[in-house]
């Protein structure tokens, strides 16, 4: 059998679910008291105020400083354990993956190479024989295709349902068949967190072991967990021995800084322009799109088997869609909403190898004037003077969900509903759970936040087959040609057809899932990731972050951390 291997670093670009996507694995820190009454300074040495009053990398026995203490907003809702969805949208640290992606470069890890069959469908993995778990058993292939086949099995955020098994042919090589061809597979292999078969079971997430740098030594939920370095771990050494991870709200997690209780703090866009003494703001670049998901088929009377509407007479018309997409105003929106902290985005693959640049908006395509150019040509006008315009006696007016707890996607809504009344729409943001957004989606927009790396993501998002499938494509969004275009680049064995058929999918010159083509979604703004650091703490070179990232993404290079 003749193989073909790709370049390990196969992405040479920076890249990417809060909203509802990140919804199944974490579970937000609420009521800053409780967090905050959680800090006891005989439990974190080195963390207090006295000691951000001396030398910050220093701790109170004059040694060099090896602990990290964080705040951040969110803690695994069914615990640690890949299986169900923890580390899918970031380095989990406490388990090993095949590869890594930090910034989008696929890079070994517990895989030391792998190849590819003639027809895609057969990926054979080596793993490496120095590779121990915390507690000094071996990682075992073995190990590889049990986690895989029991996340394709789980209900998580990551389809895994085309492989067909996942088998162990000695203790250091694992083969993945696959159903069809997708040379695209190595893109999931960073987003899996290897689990040790022999000791998993339904308590793995209270208590996990892994082969990660660091490894859990105490968890009290609601309120702290505690990681210690893993002294079986192959890879590099960090100076960092101890992670003291705090759940806190954002209010809680900044009056923890001003009291020099914490040494980093993931923090939200409005608190970021505050200054604390002793810290600094590291403002981090990501692929966390914000924007807006319409339901793109009108409204035939269709229910989805679970009983959900589908459809919407007014975004089910693309030019509402493209208006809007064309027509708000992303620079305002940066500002009003995110104090200034992040990026015009225009889709899920912005700043990405597969990224097509035709679809970035300009001067001569976007703006008020061009939106109402688009609306009027497709016969949106206001008949009666109501300032909303109308079609057919169809009203240019809507509703807008968004997550009620996300401060962000509620202005977010605020600000896009206040911008379409220049072009005459009319839309009403509506705060509700998770739950009640996901019960409307097929026939409700909604604010929504997703960016990974990898072009899963925009497959996810607009291909017929994935239809209704969680949160992916809940717009009914279908095109033919699109999905022949995503299916050559799965098919393709070079890397550089990959990206060209995905820039196709975007759009061809004539049709694609882009804001100038079909817009089934609007993406509006990539925020920044804000973090307080305490002066002293070095935290590496960050690469640009995933989206749902609730401040634990920082982690990802946590070995190149230093006290200085």
């Amino acid at each position: 059998m003749r193989s073909k291997r790709f370049m390990a670093g196969l992405i040479a670009g920076g890249m990417v679910l809060g909203l509802a996507a990140c919804g199944p694995e974490t579970v937000s820190a609420t009521g800053g008291e409780a967090q905050s009454a959680g800090i006891q300074t005989a439990e974190l040495p080195g963390g207090t105020a006295d000691t951000a009053q001396n030398d910050p990398a220093t701790a109170k026995n004059g040694e060099a400083k090896t602990e990290v203490i964080a705040a951040i907003n969110s803690e695994p809702g069914s615990g640690w354990d890949p299986i169900t969805g923890y580390g899918q949208r970031y380095d989990p640290i406490l388990q090993s993956t095949l590869t890594k992606a930090y910034g989008g470069e696929i890079t070994n890890d517990l895989a030391t190479g792998y190849s590819v069959s003639d027809d895609g469908k057969e990926w054979t993995f080596t793993i490496r024989e120095d590779a121990y778990y915390s507690n000094g058993d071996p990682v075992k292939a073995s190990d590889v295709a049990f986690t895989y086949e029991a996340v394709r099995d789980n209900s998580t955020s990551l389809d895994l349902s085309n492989i067909v098994s996942a088998k162990a042919i000695d203790d250091t090589t694992v083969v993945f068949t696959l159903k069809e061809p997708d040379y695209t597979f190595v893109y999931v292999t960073y987003k899996v967190g290897i689990v040790p078969e022999a000791l998993y079971d339904e308590n793995y997430g209270q208590q996990p072991i892994g082969s990660g740098p660091f490894k859990l030594v105490s968890w009290e939920k609601g309120q702290q967990s505690v990681w210690e370095y893993n002294e079986y771990y192959y890879g590099k050494e960090p100076s960092i021995k101890r992670i003291v991870l705090l759940f806190m709200d954002d209010d809680a997690a900044f009056l923890a800084a001003q009291r020099g209780d914490v040494d980093l703090v993931f923090t939200n866009q409005n608190l970021a322009i505050q200054e604390i003494p002793g810290y600094r703001m590291e403002n981090i670049e990501s692929i966390d799109n914000y924007g807006i998901i319409f339901p793109t088929t009108l409204n035939e009377g269709k229910v989805s088997e679970d009983g959900r509407a589908i459809g919407n007479d007014v975004t089910g018309d693309v030019a509402i869609r493209r208006a809007l997409s064309v027509g708000l105003d992303r620079e305002a929106l940066i500002t009003d909403v995110f104090n200034g902290y992040g990026k015009a985005s225009f889709s899920m693959c912005d700043t990405m190898p597969w990224f097509n640049e035709e679809t970035v908006l300009n001067e001569s395509n976007s703006g008020i004037d061009a939106a109402i150019d688009i609306l009027e040509k497709a016969g949106w006008v206001d008949s009666n003077n109501d300032g909303i315009r109308d079609k057919n006696g169809v009203e240019a007016e809507f509703e807008l969900y968004y997550t009620a707890t996300n401060a962000n996607r509620q202005a977010m809504a605020m600000a896009v509903a206040e911008q379409a009344k220049t072009l005459g729409i009319a839309i009403e943001p509506k705060g509700a759970s998770n739950d009640d957004v996901k019960a409307v989606a097929y026939s409700t927009p909604y604010v929504f936040g997703r960016g990974d790396y990898t072009p899963n993501e925009f497959y996810l998002m607009t291909a017929t087959d994935t239809i209704g499938s969680g949160w992916s494509n809940t717009g009914y969004y279908s095109n033919p040609v699109v999905d022949e275009y995503m299916r050559k680049a799965m098919a393709s064995a070079d890397i550089n057809d990959v990206y060209k058929y995905y820039k196709l999918a975007q759009w061809d010159g004539k049709t694609g899932a882009s804001l100038i083509g079909d817009a089934p979604d609007c993406w509006l703004v990539r925020a920044d990731h804000c973090y307080f650091v305490r002066e002293g703490l070095d935290i590496g070179e960050q690469p640009i972050q995933p989206h749902c990232a609730n401040g634990q993404v920082v982690l990802s290079n946590i070995c190149d951390w230093e006290w200085k």
